[in-house]
């Protein structure tokens, strides 16, 4: 029963997903060594909907969030993605994950 407690504790405490300013997307990306482009890469959507982040237009959402989460609590995490998840360096993007990711800046 201890372990049942204990697994619930640990969910619970990832269902909190902070929101991301304009300011804490540019700080993430500078704490990250990114460009806007770069980015984008990471976070498997357009430069543009970062641009909208950046600047205020849109809001992240709630997936994005998280993955900004996780970037942000271990970001040695992402040299292991950019290379499995990047274009230029032998990964792909399917057009579903395209698609599954297009309203993210909305």
């Amino acid at each position: 029963m201890n372990n049942d407690k204990s697994a619930i504790q640990v969910i619970a405490g990832a269902a909190r997903c902070p929101e991301y300013s304009p300011s804490m997307v540019k700080a993430l990306m500078k704490k990250l060594e990114t460009n806007e482009k770069a980015f984008a890469l990471l976070m498997n959507v357009t430069p543009s909907t970062v641009r909208l982040w950046t600047t205020g237009a849109a809001r992240p959402c709630s997936m994005a969030r998280r993955l900004m989460q996780i970037y942000e609590s271990g970001p040695e995490i992402v040299s292991k993605i950019a290379g499995e998840s990047c274009p230029e360096k032998g990964g792909r993007q399917t057009s579903e994950a395209k698609e599954q990711t297009a309203s993210c800046g909305k």
